[in-house]
C-alpha cells in the first residue's frame, strides 16, 4: 500500500529523510508521538510510489514493547512488522527485556509464579483447602511434597528441576528465537552498541537498503542507570551513525515543561534529561515536536505538531555562497495541528483551516 494513502499531504514532506541525517522527535506527557514514529516506518516500509524501495528499520524502545509497535503499525499504516522482520526489513530491540514476543520473556513468567507461589504454602498451612486449589494449577504435584514434606526431601526434587528448567530455558532463547527480534540484557553503553551493531548486519546483507536507526525514549537510560551520561549516548549515537549501513538515525525524547525547566536546586536526574535533550537538538538536522495546544483540550484536535529544519547540520562545514543562501530559512519552524482519530487515521491541517488531513 502506498504510503500516501497514510500520511497526510501536509506531513508527506517532513517523514522524508534529509540525506544522511540526525533528527529529533520530541512529545510531551499530553501529546504522543507513538503515531508519528508509526507515519516514519510507513514511509520507509511501505511501497512507494515512485519505486523507491525507503529503508531498513531497526526501532530500539525502552518504553513500549513490541506487540504495541505491531498493533498500532498495523492500525495506523497497515504494516505487518512480522512478515517484515521475516523479511529482513525490520528490527525490533526491546530495551527493558519485557517484549511481549521475547521468548525468553514467556519462559521466565511460569518460573516466577512458582517462586512465589512457593513461600506462600507455608504461611496458608493453617488452610487446607487454599493448597490443592492453588499449587497443581502453577505447577506438577511433584512441588507440593518440597514445599510441606520434611526437609531431606526437598534437595531430592531441587536440583532435578531446576537444571532441566534452565537448559530448557536456555535452548529455547537459542533455537526459538524470533528472527529481527531482539533483548536488551544490559544498561550499560558498551553492551548496547555492540548488539545493536550486531544485529544490523543481517539488514545490510540480505538487502541493499540503508538503515534507519530509530531510538524511543532512550532518556530512561539516565533514570536506570545513573553512570550514563548525555555524552555517553550523543557518543553512542555517533558511532551507530558512522556504520557504513546506517544512513539517518532517529531519536524520541520527552520534552515536557517540568522536565527542561530546572527545579531549584537543580536535581541531577534533570540537568542530565535537560543537557540530553540539548544535544541531540544541536546534533539534529530536523526537529519535530508535538505538544497539546497551548488554550487546552479541543475536541476536533489532538495537538501541535511544530517542524524545524537545520540547512546544515553541525558537523557540515559548508562558508560558501550556498551556505549564506540557505541561512535565511534555516531554523525557521512550521506548524500545524493534528487529530488523531479511533481507526488510527491522523488529519493534519494549518491552523484556522480544519480542513483536509
Amino acid at each position: 500500500m502506498p504510503p500516501s494513502t497514510r500520511i497526510p499531504a501536509l506531513l508527506q514532506p517532513y517523514v522524508q529523510l534529509p540525506h544522511d541525517s540526525i533528527l529529533l522527535l520530541t512529545s510531551t506527557l499530553g501529546a504522543s508521538a507513538n503515531w508519528l514514529l508509526i507515519r516514519f516506518l510507513c514511509n520507509e516500509l511501505s511501497t512507494q510510489d515512485g519505486g523507491d524501495e525507503g529503508h531498513n528499520v531497526v526501532l530500539v524502545s525502552w518504553m513500549r514493547e513490541y506487540d504495541f509497535w505491531k498493533q498500532e503499525a498495523r492500525k495506523g499504516a497497515a504494516l505487518d512488522l512480522d512478515k517484515l522482520r521475516k523479511e529482513g526489513r525490520f528490527a525490533f530491540f526491546d530495551g527493558l527485556g519485557a517484549g511481549g514476543n521475547a521468548p525468553d520473556s514467556t519462559a521466565e513468567r511460569p518460573s516466577r509464579t512458582d517462586a512465589q507461589a512457593t513461600p506462600r504454602v507455608p504461611v496458608s498451612n493453617a488452610t487446607s483447602q487454599r493448597g490443592p486449589q492453588i499449587l497443581p494449577a502453577r505447577g506438577p504435584p511433584g512441588r507440593i511434597v518440597p514445599a510441606r514434606g520434611p526437609p531431606p526431601s526437598a534437595p531430592a526434587v531441587a536440583p532435578a528441576s531446576s537444571p532441566a528448567t534452565s537448559a530448557a530455558n536456555s535452548q529455547a532463547t537459542a533455537s526459538q528465537g524470533t528472527p529481527g527480534h531482539y533483548t536488551l540484557k544490559s544498561l550499560e553503553i558498551a553492551d548496547i552498541k555492540s548488539t545493536i551493531s550486531s544485529a544490523i548486519s543481517p539488514l545490510a546483507t540480505s538487502t541493499a537498503r540503508k538503515t534507519l536507526l530509530i531510538f524511543d525514549n532512550p532518556d530512561l537510560l539516565l533514570a536506570l542507570n545513573p553512570t550514563i551520561t548525555p555524552s555517553h549516548f550523543t557518543t553512542l549515537m555517533l558511532q551507530l551513525h558512522t556504520l557504513p549501513n546506517v544512513s539517518h538515525i532517529l531519536t524520541h525524547l520527552q520534552a515536557d515543561n517540568p522536565l527542561l525547566s530546572l527545579s531549584t536546586p537543580p536535581q541531577p536526574l534533570e540537568v542530565a534529561h535537560h543537557n540530553l535533550v540539548v544535544k541531540c537538538a544541536h546534533m539534529s538536522r530536523r526537529i519535530l515536536g508535538v505538544r497539546v495546544l497551548d488554550t487546552g483540550v479541543a475536541r476536533d484536535v489532538s495537538g501541535v505538531i511544530r517542524i524545524t529544519e537545520q540547512r546544515k547540520q553541525w558537523f557540515d562545514v559548508g562558508f560558501g555562497i550556498e551556505a549564506n543562501k540557505d541561512s535565511d530559512d534555516s531554523g525557521r519552524g512550521k506548524e500545524f495541528l493534528y487529530q488523531v482519530k479511533s481507526d488510527g487515521s491522523v488529519r493534519v491541517f494549518e491552523r484556522g483551516a480544519g480542513g483536509e488531513g
